[in-house]
């Protein structure tokens, strides 16, 4: 009788093991970048409050995105201190204190009057121009955008000093320092309106480079960070927003 001798059967080759395409991680990365972008602005302009507890799924349905981006902004943010993590309760946007303030204008001022002093040689007439611009920006205190404007035209003069030090290392650090003191500056700002004396603090510092005087800038800058620190102060203790910063 004859057999019937089956055909050898191949084996079927492994699955190999999804990897999630290149436009997919694209869009994730490119999700996770807009809500970071969204919520640190609203922690710094103190529209989400220091102490505000904040949870994925919340923040997932208010951006119309999954949970995913939300957690990788949110680890971002927590990183740079901007937020904290509690078990089981979720995210709490990281308190302010006075004592916060008073050791962040400590090294501002150190900062800084390092900084004066080593760009006040270095900038150059074009550079000197543009800092004048920066120091006439003022704003409206009805207005939220002009407000904005303000503190981002303040942000970049100093940060524009610290870079003219020519000190890659300082210029890190001060701009890191200024970021965590935003809080304060719009809590301050929008207590009552400090363009003015801004306005001409600044135009003095850029007097000082302009004499080509290191001492005379490094003097002004440290005058400038005490008489800033202590509005600040001023303002908030004798607001209603003092409830938004520990003692």
């Amino acid at each position: 009788m004859n057999r019937k001798i089956s055909e050898p059967v191949e084996p079927r080759p492994a699955k190999k093991p999804r990897v999630p395409s290149a436009t997919k991680k694209r869009k994730t990365s490119s999700l996770t970048e807009r809500v970071y972008g969204w919520l640190r602005s609203e922690i710094l302009t103190c529209e989400l409050e220091p102490g505000r507890e904040l949870s994925e799924a919340e923040l997932a349905l208010r951006f119309e995105v999954s949970k995913t981006p939300v957690r990788e902004a949110l680890a971002t943010l927590r990183s740079e201190g901007f937020v904290r993590t509690f078990p089981r309760r979720g995210y709490q946007v990281v308190p302010i204190t006075f004592g916060d303030m008073n050791e962040l204008f400590e090294l501002r001022t150190i900062l800084e009057a390092g900084a004066a002093e080593l760009a006040c040689t270095r900038f150059t007439d074009a550079e000197l121009d543009n800092l004048e611009a920066l120091a006439d920006v003022v704003y409206d205190l009805s207005e939220q955008p002009s407000l904005k404007r303000f503190i981002e035209a303040n942000r970049d003069f100093h940060t524009e000093i610290a870079r003219a030090s020519g000190n890659r290392r300082l210029h890190q650090q001060l701009v890191k320092t200024i970021d965590e003191l935003e809080r304060f500056f719009y809590l301050g700002a929008r207590l009552r309106d400090v363009s003015g004396e801004t306005r001409s603090d600044h135009h003095q510092i850029v007097d000082a480079f302009r004499s080509r005087d290191p001492e005379a800038a490094r003097a002004i800058m440290i005058r400038h960070n005490e008489v800033t620190r202590e509005g600040l102060v001023q303002q908030i203790t004798s607001s209603k927003r003092i409830g938004q910063i520990a003692l």
